[in-house]
């Protein structure tokens, strides 16, 4: 399965600095659309190992660092949202976390504060789409442990009763054994590779390790492709947006 994203300038993930103008809007142009309009439909019609149901609990990772599986997975979520679809984004990177960054959200706990039993968790919700976002929080000295806890699998267990689709943002899978971990309690892990920048070696490392753990590999994003190099090809130059929802913080969900 082959999954095409729009050309783009460097993410913020790569670039350090905030990626609300890589967000995906209902004013972004066609080709930006359509792309994940594609990814997105590709994604709900993968099936799960044994067949029974369509994946809901998504993994987003890639080869390595710098090749946009934050801006990606943000994507991702917005566009199932944006179908009326209850939406979770948790940024499980707990190692180099963007989600933050890239919505500019100001409260610094998260995931990792969850799953310490340090603080409740809180569930950012973006206004006007049924998107809710979870930050890494504090980086913890031991992210593999924290993700392979049973409290982490229960959690995404729990949040995929409640909500229709689960995109979790990992670590690249060449890495760090993270996303590795997440790949073997989630429906379908779908990896970034970014044009010109991941080599064919690193790319069949990627996927054979998701398969390893189990996981279901669900396809490739092809991240950085010039578009106007092909038939469907369509002239927008450069764009920018800012993504116009505001935040606001809902229900928490308990520490012990």
């Amino acid at each position: 399965m082959l999954m095409v994203k729009k050309r783009t300038k460097k993410t913020s993930s790569e670039t350090g600095h905030s990626g609300a103008g890589r967000l995906l809007t209902q004013n972004a142009p066609f080709a930006v659309k359509e792309a994940y309009v594609k990814l997105r439909t590709n994604l709900m019609f993968c099936m799960t190992a044994n067949g029974d149901r369509p994946c809901k609990v998504f993994a987003v990772t890639s080869a390595g660092p710098s090749e946009g599986k934050s801006t990606t997975a943000a994507n991702v979520a917005v566009s199932c949202a944006m179908l009326g679809k209850k939406t979770l984004l948790i940024d499980a990177d707990l190692r180099k976390p963007a989600q933050r960054r890239i919505w500019k959200v100001k409260r610094s706990t998260g995931l990792c504060d969850f799953l310490a039993k340090i603080h409740p968790l809180h569930f950012i919700k973006v206004e006007e789409l049924p998107l809710w976002i979870v930050c890494a929080g504090t980086i913890p000295p031991n992210p593999s442990e924290i993700l392979s806890s049973e409290r982490m699998v229960t959690f995404v267990e729990k949040c995929s009763d409640y909500y229709d689709y689960l995109i979790i943002d990992t670590p690249p899978i060449n890495t760090v054994a993270d996303a590795q971990i997440i790949s073997s309690y989630v429906d379908g892990v779908a990896v970034v590779a970014r044009s010109g920048v991941t080599t064919a070696d690193e790319l069949q490392e990627a996927i054979e390790t998701v398969k390893s753990a189990g996981g279901n590999f669900c396809g490739v994003i092809m991240n950085d492709l010039d578009l106007k190099s092909s038939k469907y090809g369509y002239r927008q130059g450069y764009y920018r947006y800012s993504y116009k929802y505001k935040y606001g913080y809902s229900d928490t969900y308990g520490s012990k």
